[in-house]
């Protein structure tokens, strides 16, 4: 059945009509995996004279231990980006005599053919069998690599599972919201230190294979677990519409009293809580809240470099403008030639992205006001950024995101996926950025910084006063521009 199944994968891949691309792009990525192993070896022999010689370390075994819990939350991060779901085509088997079982057995086993399954090997192997078997011994070298390689594999089903469960759901992004600020928190408010905690544990590992059986165990039950929770779901009704939320009504009523307006902005709404791009956009909008703790908790650079805190407040404020903005054409890719043949106003479809942009806005500055706690200079400076964000920013977003869109795909998600980005996205960012400075820094090199705070707000009133003539622009730009969109979202 394996190699029924292998066999299969390869056909649907080779007869596919894109197979010269995606075996292009896997050419490249399996070159670059080899190119990122080969440096991981070459860091794994030079580790123990880093850490004794560059470190001033004495003992290496010790201290590597206590860097290890932080190396497997930096790699479920790094496996969080780069690792997919095991696919595969599931319904032309269902109603033949094949044990859904071994079906999704074959997925699992499958998914650890995964390169950064090898990652932990290649990098502590060296180590593992020069420093830890010169002191403790080869089969101390080979517990502790062992142990390492089991907690590595605990973390690529765990991985499976939570991209399978919770990805792409705002209770997905509390937990991992969640789990690191406990992490980061008991470091700083010292309740525990996780190098401590980690340097205990590892240092059991060379001291027998207790430890082993028992992290052994841990990886039988996540996999059996993942086993349990993936076989639900082979289903033919499951597989078919899943926990498809197409058929689910999202309408808000409020909505209905603004007319077509109304309904083009409903529209907007489901398509963004529908489909998994533009909704992962709509959570990291929401965890980007939090952009300025980095900054507004030292001092340096509100001594240093106050007018820094613009460039947050414009990120902070409108973060979900740019980043579902700089794509506001291209997520309607797949059904634009549709829209075009609607008896529509443009300027109600411009409007309603226009209501839809502003309003996020406006949440995103309601939801940073405790920022407020750090000195009403940064409330000011955010009500100043929303101001000139709704005013200015807003059309340069819109106004951008008519230059050459590409076609995106709404069901993929958003990490590493660079569909629809081109050069307009890379340009927008040098007036989003340096606008405010062009209105701030006049005042600020006088001597006057409130001053150039209030400009840039009184700037983006002005603006929002005009927007109806801003709008107008927006709305002929389309009109020239919409059949060259609609022929090149049919080229992608």
């Amino acid at each position: 059945m394996v190699t029924t199944l292998l066999s299969h994968s390869w056909k649907k891949l080779s007869r596919s009509v894109s197979f010269s691309k995606e075996l292009t792009t896997t050419i490249f990525l399996s070159l670059f995996g080899l190119m990122v192993l080969g440096y991981a070896l070459a860091l794994g022999f030079g580790l123990n004279k880093i850490i004794t010689d560059g470190l001033k370390q004495t003992d290496s075994f010790q201290f590597l231990n206590g860097l290890m819990l932080y190396y497997f939350v930096f790699e479920f991060m790094m496996r969080y980006f780069l690792q997919n779901l095991p696919v595969l085509d599931v319904q032309p088997y269902l109603h033949l005599p094949l044990k859904r079982s071994r079906i999704v057995h074959y997925l699992l086993i499958k998914s650890l053919s995964h390169g950064a399954n090898l990652l932990v090997f290649v990098l502590f192997a060296p180590f593992a069998f020069t420093a830890i078997a010169n002191r403790f011994g080869i089969a101390s070298s080979i517990s502790w690599l062992l142990s390492l390689g089991l907690i590595s594999f605990c973390l690529h089903y765990l991985v499976l599972l939570f991209k399978k469960g919770l990805d792409d759901t705002i209770w997905g992004l509390l937990t991992l919201v969640s789990i690191f600020s406990l992490l980061g928190a008991s470091d700083y408010y010292g309740w525990f230190k996780l190098s401590d905690l980690s340097s205990s544990l590892f240092a059991l590992t060379v001291q027998g294979y207790v430890l082993v059986a028992l992290i052994a165990i841990l990886f039988l039950g996540i996999y059996f677990f993942s086993f349990r929770f993936f076989l639900k779901g082979m289903y033919p009704e499951e597989v078919s519409f899943g926990k498809s939320s197409a058929g689910k009504n999202h309408d808000l009523s409020f909505l209905q009293n603004l007319g077509s307006l109304g309904d083009w902005i409903n529209l907007e709404i489901k398509l963004i809580i529908r489909n998994k791009r533009p909704r992962t956009i709509l959570f990291l909008s929401a965890f980007f809240l939090l952009y300025g703790l980095i900054f507004y908790r030292n001092d340096t650079y509100s001594e240093k470099m106050p007018g820094l805190f613009l460039f947050v407040g414009v990120f902070i404020t409108g973060i979900f403008m740019i980043n579902y903005g700089q794509f506001l054409f291209s997520w309607q890719s797949g059904h634009f030639d549709f829209t075009l043949t609607r008896p529509i106003s443009l300027r109600q479809f411009i409007e309603s992205k226009y209501w839809l942009l502003t309003t996020v806005t406006v949440i995103c500055f309601l939801l940073s006001v405790p920022y407020a706690y750090f000195g009403w200079k940064i409330l000011l400076i955010h009500a100043a950024m929303t101001l000139f964000n709704l005013g200015i920013n807003i059309f340069v977003v819109m106004n951008f995101a008519m230059w050459e869109p590409k076609k995106i795909d709404l069901k993929k998600g958003a990490t590493f996926n660079y569909e629809g980005v081109g050069a307009a996205q890379w340009l927008m960012a040098i007036p989003l950025i340096l606008g405010p400075y062009l209105f701030y820094l006049p005042f600020s090199l006088m001597g006057y910084p409130i001053a150039g705070i209030l400009a840039v707000g009184v700037v983006g009133l002005m603006a929002i006063l005009f927007r109806a003539y801003l709008i107008d622009f927006t709305v002929r730009r389309l009109e020239k521009r919409r059949y060259t969109i609609a022929a090149g979202f049919r080229k992608d």
